[in-house]
C-alpha cells in the first residue's frame, strides 16, 4: 500500500496558544507512514517559538523563525525545508482529526496530485456571529463539494490543502507578493488557479481539521479591507477571472454601485464606522431587534472597508488611460553638461517612486501590459509602466533592487550590437563613456521583475533606413537578445523616440507586440501599438515639473505645440 512521506507545514503569527493546541492535536495522528511537522513562526513576538521547542512527539517537529514576511513566505519557506513526498498546509488554528493524514494519502492512491479537505467549524470558538457564519459556510460547502466533486477556484483555501511535492516545485510554490509584510489574502487563490489548470484535485470530506476561529471583530474587519487590496492583486493577474471574483462581493448590485462604492472614496469614513460597529459589537444589548442591528452595522462596515481597500488599489480594472514613464541613467552625472539631463540620481529617483507609491499610482509589468493591449484585461487607476532605455550598468547595480525591494515591475530596452558595449552614440559629442549591460546582466535583470525588450542593435534613428537596415535594427535586435537565453523580447522602444509608418512597420513584421516612443502623454487603447507614447524623465522634473509630467502630460504637448507655432511665426516674420 502506498504510503507516501508527508510534511505538515503550518505558519503561525501571534497566536502562541492556538498554535500550540493545533500542534497537540497532530500529536494523536495516526499514520504507518513517514511523517514530520515544520512551523515556521512568521515574526511572533508572543513567546510562540519558545513554546512550542518544549513540545516533543513521536515524529520530528521543525521549528523555523523568521521576520515577519506574510503567511505565503512562511509556506515557502515551510515547503523549502520540508523532505516528505507530499506537503501538507494547514492554518495555525486547525486542529487535526486522528485520521487526516491517511485520508490524505488515501486519495493520492487514487490518483490525486493535491488534495482538500473538510474544515468544520471547532466547537471550542469563541460563540459570538462570525464563528457561526463560518460554521455555517463550512456546513454548505462540505454539502456541495459531497454532492458535486467539480471544484471551482473558490473552494481552494490553504486552510488544509495538500499537495506533491513535485507538483508545488513546478508551479514555483506561493506568489509571495499576496501577503507581502504580513498581508492578508488571496495567496491560496493564485496558487489554486495554477494548480487547478494544470493538475488533478480531489475533495476527501473525511480529511477533516476543525478550524477554532479566534478572529477578534477588528482583524476581521481588517482582513475584509487587505482582501479588497489583495483581489485588486488577483484580477491584475487572473484578468479573466476579475468578473467573478469581484461579483462575490456583489460588484453590479445596485446597493453596491450607488451606495457602497461611493462611500469608500471618503477618507475615513470606512474606518470610523468600523470602529463605530466594534464598539456595538463589544456592548450589544441582548434585545434581538438590537442585535439583528448590531450585526447589519458590521456588516456594513465590512463591505465599505473591503471596496475601501479595492479603491486604494487602484479600484476593479477598467479600460483607463496608461501613464508610460522612461528614464535613461540612474546615476549622477551632474559634471556633464550635455548628459546631465538624462541621468537621474538614485536620490531623486527614489523620491519619484516614493511620490507614484503615496499617491495611488498603480505600477503594472510587461504581462498586464500586454493583456491589456490586446483586450483581454483592464487597468486599475492610475496605472503606470516604468521604461528604462539603453540598459545600462547602474540598471542592474542601483535601479533593479530597489524595484525588486518594492515589487514593482519594469521593462528596459537594451542596445545588443555595439563591439564596445557602451553608448556609442554618445561618444562623438565628447560625453562620458557609459558602459551597457552584457548578456549576464541582462539575464540578472530579468529574474527581478524587469522585462528586457529591444532598443535596436546600434542605436541610430529608425528614420528614413532601407528595408534591410530596419530589419537588421529591429529583427536582428530581437535576435540577439534571444540569443542569450532570455525570452524573445515582446517590446521594442525607438532609439532617440524617433519612428515613421516604415519604422513601426518593421517593429511589427519582426514580432514585436508594441513600439515605444517619447511623447508627453497617455496611452491610450484605441492608438497604435505600434507607437505607445512614453513621457521622458530628467534630472531637472523635481516639484511642479515632476507633479505636472505625472499628473497632466498633455499639458506639455499642448505647451510645446504652442511654442512650436509661436517661434514658426516668428520666423517668418523674421524673414
Amino acid at each position: 500500500m502506498y504510503l507516501p512521506s508527508v510534511s505538515i507545514i503550518i505558519p503561525t503569527y501571534q497566536r502562541c496558544a492556538v498554535v500550540c493546541d493545533a500542534l497537540a492535536a497532530i500529536k494523536r495522528i495516526r499514520y504507518s507512514g513517514v511523517l514530520e511537522v515544520i512551523i515556521v513562526v512568521d515574526g511572533s513576538t508572543d513567546g510562540t517559538s519558545e513554546a512550542l521547542a518544549n513540545i516533543s512527539a513521536q515524529f520530528p517537529i521543525h521549528v523555523i523563525s523568521q521576520e515577519n514576511r506574510g503567511a505565503s513566505s512562511a509556506r515557502n519557506r515551510g515547503a523549502q525545508a520540508a523532505s516528505g513526498d507530499v506537503l501538507l498546509f494547514m492554518d495555525d488554528d486547525m486542529m487535526a482529526d486522528p485520521d487526516i493524514v491517511e485520508q490524505h494519502a488515501r486519495s493520492y492512491r487514487e490518483g490525486a496530485d493535491a488534495v482538500l479537505g473538510d474544515i468544520p467549524l471547532d466547537p471550542n470558538s469563541p460563540p459570538n456571529f462570525l464563528s457561526a457564519g463560518v460554521g455555517e459556510w463550512a456546513a454548505e460547502r462540505r454539502q456541495r463539494l459531497t454532492e458535486n466533486s467539480q471544484l471551482s477556484l473558490f473552494d481552494l483555501l490553504t486552510g488544509q490543502l495538500s499537495v506533491r511535492r513535485s507538483v508545488f516545485e513546478e508551479l514555483g510554490g506561493f506568489d509571495e507578493n499576496f501577503t507581502r509584510n504580513g498581508s492578508f489574502g488571496d495567496e491560496d487563490l493564485d496558487f489554486g488557479t495554477r494548480l487547478l489548470a494544470r493538475f488533478n484535485v480531489a475533495f476527501n470530506p473525511h480529511a477533516v481539521s476543525y478550524q477554532r476561529y479566534v478572529v477578534s471583530y477588528e482583524s476581521h474587519l481588517r482582513q475584509w479591507f487587505q482582501a479588497g487590496i489583495a483581489d485588486v492583486a488577483f484580477a491584475r493577474k487572473h484578468p479573466a477571472l476579475a468578473e467573478s471574483l469581484f461579483e462575490l462581493h456583489g460588484a453590479s448590485d445596485t446597493k453596491t454601485r450607488l451606495m457602497f462604492i461611493p462611500l469608500s472614496r471618503i477618507p475615513g469614513l470606512a474606518k470610523a464606522v468600523g470602529s463605530l460597529a466594534c464598539w456595538f459589537v463589544k456592548h450589544e444589548p441582548r434585545n434581538r431587534l438590537m442585535m439583528e442591528k448590531t450585526k447589519r452595522l458590521f456588516f456594513i462596515a465590512r463591505d465599505l472597508l473591503y471596496w475601501r481597500g479595492v479603491y486604494l488599489a487602484g479600484g476593479i480594472p477598467r479600460d483607463r488611460p496608461l501613464l508610460v514613464l522612461c528614464y535613461h541613467s540612474i546615476r549622477d552625472l551632474a559634471a556633464d553638461p550635455i548628459l546631465k539631463p538624462y541621468a537621474v540620481p538614485f536620490a531623486l529617483f527614489e523620491q519619484q517612486i516614493s511620490y507614484l507609491q503615496r499617491h495611488g499610482f498603480s505600477f503594472i509589468g510587461g504581462n498586464e501590459l500586454a493583456a491589456y493591449l490586446k483586450g483581454e484585461a483592464g487597468l486599475p487607476r492610475k496605472s503606470v509602466l516604468l521604461t528604462f532605455d539603453d540598459c545600462y550598468e547602474d540598471l542592474l547595480l542601483v535601479a533593479a533592487p530597489f524595484l525588486a525591494e518594492h515589487a514593482i515591475p519594469a521593462v528596459a530596452f537594451a542596445v545588443t550590437g555595439l563591439a564596445s558595449n557602451t553608448n556609442e552614440w554618445d561618444h562623438c559629442k565628447g560625453h562620458t563613456k557609459l558602459q551597457l549591460l552584457d548578456g549576464s546582466g541582462l539575464q540578472a535583470v530579468s529574474k527581478m521583475q524587469i522585462e528586457v525588450g529591444a532598443h535596436s542593435r546600434t542605436h541610430r534613428s529608425l528614420v528614413n533606413l532601407s528595408t534591410s537596415e530596419l530589419s537588421s535594427e529591429t529583427e536582428g535586435a530581437a535576435a540577439d537578445i534571444e540569443a542569450l537565453g532570455l525570452p524573445r523580447p515582446r517590446y521594442f522602444a525607438y532609439p532617440f523616440g524617433e519612428e515613421d509608418h516604415n519604422a513601426r512597420d518593421a517593429v511589427r513584421r519582426s514580432g514585436f507586440q508594441a513600439g515605444f516612443g517619447l511623447y508627453p502623454t497617455r496611452f491610450k487603447r484605441n492608438l497604435d501599438v505600434m507607437a505607445i507614447p512614453r513621457v521622458e524623465v530628467l534630472s531637472k522634473d523635481t516639484g511642479f515639473r515632476f507633479w505636472l509630467k505625472m499628473n497632466a502630460p498633455e499639458a506639455i504637448a499642448v505647451f510645446r505645440k504652442f511654442h512650436t507655432k509661436m517661434s514658426q511665426a516668428g520666423l517668418r516674420r523674421l524673414a
